[in-house]
């Protein structure tokens, strides 16, 4: 328990930074959800979309702290690979 004021304002900061947080990963999933859900129904329009709308939340994350650099990177790269892929498949079609 902290006694000093400083240590009980430094509490008061991480619960606000930790919710915020929280909400900044939440939103990630949420647009990352529905961009896998536009690649199962093979929306190309919506995948797109929801792509361009993911790598600006992660980027932003990535930024501020709450996603580390290198997940942000990754997340993005596997989810452009897998547009790459389907785009690919409708190509051949």
């Amino acid at each position: 328990m902290p006694h000093t004021l400083s240590a009980k304002k430094r509490v008061r900061q991480g619960l606000k930074l930790q919710e915020k947080n929280r909400a900044e990963k939440s939103r990630i999933r949420t647009v990352r959800r529905a961009f896998l859900k536009a690649l199962e129904t093979n929306d190309l329009a919506a995948a797109h979309e929801k792509l361009k709308a993911c790598t600006k939340l992660l980027h932003r994350a990535a930024n501020s702290g709450p996603v580390h650099l290198n997940t942000a990177a990754r997340t993005i790269g596997r989810m452009q690979s897998r547009l790459a892929a389907l785009e690919k498949a409708a190509a051949s079609k």
